[in-house]
C-alpha cells in the first residue's frame, strides 16, 4: 500500500468516525434543534403581526384636470399647461412630503392610534415614515404608483393608507387653488398697474399741451388778441420779445382768445375721456375677465385611485413558516456543531 492510499484510507476512517459520534449523539442534537426550533414557534406565534395595506394609483384624465385650463389666462403664448404626468408627479411630491405627515398626524385620533406611548412629533414622524412606502417605476415614465402602509391593525392599516391618500388630493387642491388665487391677484395688480401709468401719460401729455395753451391764452389777452392774427402782425409784435417767448408759444397766442379757449376746453374734455387711451380698453377687458374668473379646486382630481385599500387578511411579518424552517436548521446546526466539541474536549482529555 503506497502512503496516498493509506491518507486516504485514514481519511475515510475519520468520516466515519465523526459521522458514528454523532449518530451516538443523535439524541442531543435532535433535543437541541428542537429546543432551538421551539423558541423559534414561540417567537413566531408571539411576534406582533404586521399588515400591508396597499392603495393603487394612475394618473389623472384629461377630463379631470380640466379646471388647471383656467391657469392658461395667466401664461404667455409660449408657456404650455402641465401634462398628466407632470400633475401626477407633482402629487407624488406632496404624498411623500413632511407636511403631509405632519397634517395625518394632527388628524382627531390618529397619534392615540398609532403610538400606545406618548412621543414627540420628530419621533412619530420617523416611525410613520418607516411604516408608509412609495413604489414607483424606476425606468420610464411615471404612469403607475403603489402607496403602502404597514402596520399591526389590518383595519387600521387600510383605513389610514386611503385616509393619508385622500388628505394628500387635499393638500394638492389646497396648494392649487393657493397658486391660482395668487397668480390672478398678481396679474390684476400688474394690469392696474399698467393701466395708472397709461392714463398717468395720458394726462401728463395733455396737462402739458393745456398748460402751454392757458399760458398763450394769456399773452394773447394781455396783447387783445381776440382773433387770429396774419404772421406779419405777429412777427411786428413780437419782434422784441423773440430772445424770451419760443416760436411754438408765439404762433400760439397770435391765434387769439378765442381759438386758443376753444382748444383748451376741448383738450380739457379730452383729458377726462380714457376711452381714446390706447390698449386701455383691452386692459379694462382683461380685468373683468380676471374679476369675474372663478376656480373650483375640488373639480380637479390629480390622481385616479385604480385600487383603494382593502383589509389585509395575511400578515407580511412575521413569516412562520420561514422562521420555524429557519430555527430547525440553525438548531441542527447548532446541536452538530456543540456535539462536535465535546467530543474533540473528551478525546483530547482521555489522550493526555
Amino acid at each position: 500500500m503506497t502512503r496516498k492510499e493509506a491518507e486516504q484510507l485514514d481519511d475515510e476512517i475519520d468520516l466515519l468516525e465523526l459521522i458514528e459520534s454523532l449518530w451516538k449523539e443523535k439524541v442531543l442534537i435532535v433535543a437541541i434543534t428542537a429546543v432551538i426550533t421551539l423558541i423559534g414557534l414561540v417567537y413566531a406565534l408571539l411576534a406582533t403581526p404586521t399588515y400591508e395595506a396597499k392603495v393603487e394609483i394612475l394618473p389623472p384624465s384629461i377630463s379631470d384636470i380640466a379646471e388647471l385650463h383656467k391657469f392658461d389666462v395667466f401664461k404667455s403664448d409660449q408657456s404650455q399647461s402641465k401634462s398628466q404626468s407632470q400633475i401626477f408627479t407633482d402629487f407624488l411630491v406632496i404624498l411623500k412630503s413632511n407636511q403631509l405627515r405632519k397634517k395625518f398626524l394632527q388628524e382627531e385620533g390618529v397619534m392615540k392610534s398609532l403610538f400606545e406611548n406618548e412621543i414627540t412629533q420628530q419621533e412619530a414622524l420617523e416611525r410613520l415614515d418607516k411604516m408608509m412606502q412609495l413604489e414607483v417605476p424606476k425606468k420610464g415614465p411615471k404612469n403607475e404608483a403603489s402607496f403602502k402602509l404597514q402596520y399591526s391593525n389590518a383595519e387600521l392599516a387600510a383605513k389610514y393608507a386611503n385616509q393619508l391618500v385622500e388628505l394628500a388630493i387635499e393638500q394638492y387642491r389646497m396648494k392649487i387653488s393657493l397658486a391660482f388665487n395668487s397668480q390672478k391677484d398678481q396679474k390684476i395688480k400688474k394690469l392696474n398697474a399698467k393701466k395708472s401709468s397709461l392714463i398717468a401719460t395720458h394726462e401728463a401729455r395733455l396737462h402739458h399741451e393745456i398748460t402751454k395753451l392757458k399760458d398763450a391764452y394769456l399773452i394773447a389777452q394781455k396783447l387783445n388778441i381776440i382773433e387770429p392774427r396774419e404772421s406779419k402782425d405777429q412777427t411786428v409784435n413780437t419782434k422784441s420779445s423773440s430772445s424770451v417767448i419760443t416760436e411754438e408759444l408765439r404762433y400760439l397766442y397770435s391765434q387769439g382768445t378765442i381759438a386758443l379757449n376753444t382748444e383748451i376746453e376741448i383738450l380739457e374734455k379730452i383729458k377726462r375721456n380714457l376711452k381714446i387711451v390706447r390698449g386701455l380698453i383691452d386692459i379694462d377687458q382683461t380685468l373683468s375677465l380676471l374679476n369675474a374668473s372663478s376656480f373650483d379646486a375640488s373639480k380637479v382630481k390629480p390622481i385616479n385611485i385604480d385600487l383603494a385599500a382593502d383589509t389585509p387578511e395575511h400578515r407580511i411579518k412575521p413569516k412562520r413558516t420561514l422562521i420555524v424552517i429557519l430555527s430547525v436548521v440553525i438548531g441542527g446546526f447548532l446541536g452538530i456543531i456543540f456535539v462536535l466539541i465535546r467530543n474533540a474536549v473528551r478525546n483530547r482529555k482521555a489522550s493526555v
